[in-house]
């Protein structure tokens, strides 16, 4: 429904006004698409950080049910990452390689959600740079 309405105000409303008011209705579209794909991305995601996490933390993943404790034990481990980075952990070696690949992942899958088109844009260019490395 959110993005069947962010299509009306695309379609109806945009072309009919001018100035600040149509910018506030494109921000308005923009802001329901987001919110479209918060909810229907979001459980996946935070389970995929929560396991990703725990790997990289040396621990089991917790087998959490529901989406508020799934975000909570997201930002519990997020913060013991932040704090091994912190203190260096992650300064070079094997596990170096698996916290950007984690970070990694959960930067793109966030941009999943934020702004699909940037992320496509990123991957189109890093792919033109992996073809002229094979030239």
């Amino acid at each position: 429904m959110l993005e069947a309405a962010a299509d009306f105000v695309d379609r109806e409303l945009v072309p009919t006004i001018e100035g600040a008011r149509q910018f506030q209705a494109r921000v308005v579209a923009n802001v329901m698409r987001i919110v479209a794909r918060e909810i229907k991305m979001e459980d996946p995601l935070v389970r995929g950080e929560v396991k990703a996490f725990a790997r990289l933390l040396g621990q089991d993943a917790p087998h959490l049910h529901s989406l508020d404790d799934l975000r909570a034990a997201d930002v519990k481990m997020g913060e013991e990452l932040t704090a091994r980075i912190r203190a260096g952990d992650a300064d070079d070696g094997d596990w170096r390689r698996e916290v950007l690949a984690v970070v990694r992942q959960s930067v793109e899958e966030k941009l999943r959600i934020a702004n699909p088109r940037y992320l496509e844009n990123d991957i189109a260019i890093r792919n033109a740079g992996k073809d002229q490395k094979e030239i």
